[in-house]
């Protein structure tokens, strides 16, 4: 009699714990990003490619460990006056801790490329700790980053 009340209370604990790490509920915001950019000397780069940079994980079916790549999700051009804008984004994430919860931890990365210049590839680990009711990770979060491409010395 005592196998299946143990049996009982330990599916419902194991409901009750899985309960807290797989939700769909949490959206992940990347940040909006919208910056200049500009050459050695100040002089503006017009046509100069940024790409939102993001990473894709999966699991290796043969070998059982995680993997991850990374992948440009957003590209677009510097305009006339060389600005550029990615907008946000967002995504559900179904595995999180409880930890995750209150704080929001932001960051962009992304690369900006132009013919003739060196590739820049930056990344901001900036970390933002609040908690807004309803908002989560980078809402509302905007990079404004002053990018300045060197020359190649071919």
């Amino acid at each position: 009699m005592k196998k299946p009340v143990t049996k009982v209370i330990l599916g419902i604990f194991l409901i009750l714990i899985i309960g807290l790490f797989i939700r769909p509920q949490k959206v992940i915001y990347e940040a909006k990003i919208s910056g200049k950019v500009i050459d050695e000397n100040g002089i503006p780069i017009k046509n100069a490619s940024v790409s939102r940079i993001e990473e894709k994980r999966w699991k290796n079916k043969k070998w059982g460990y995680e993997e991850h790549s990374e992948y440009k999700s957003q590209t677009v051009k510097t305009d006339q006056n060389v600005n550029f804008f990615l907008d946000q984004k967002s995504r559900i994430d179904w595995f999180h801790t409880p930890l995750d919860l209150p704080f929001a931890w932001c960051y962009a990365d992304f690369e900006v490329s132009k013919e003739g210049y060196k590739t820049y590839k930056t990344k901001f680990d900036d970390y933002k700790s609040y908690r807004k009711e309803g908002c989560y990770a980078c809402e509302e979060i905007e990079f404004k980053p002053k990018i300045t491409l060197k020359k190649n010395s071919r």
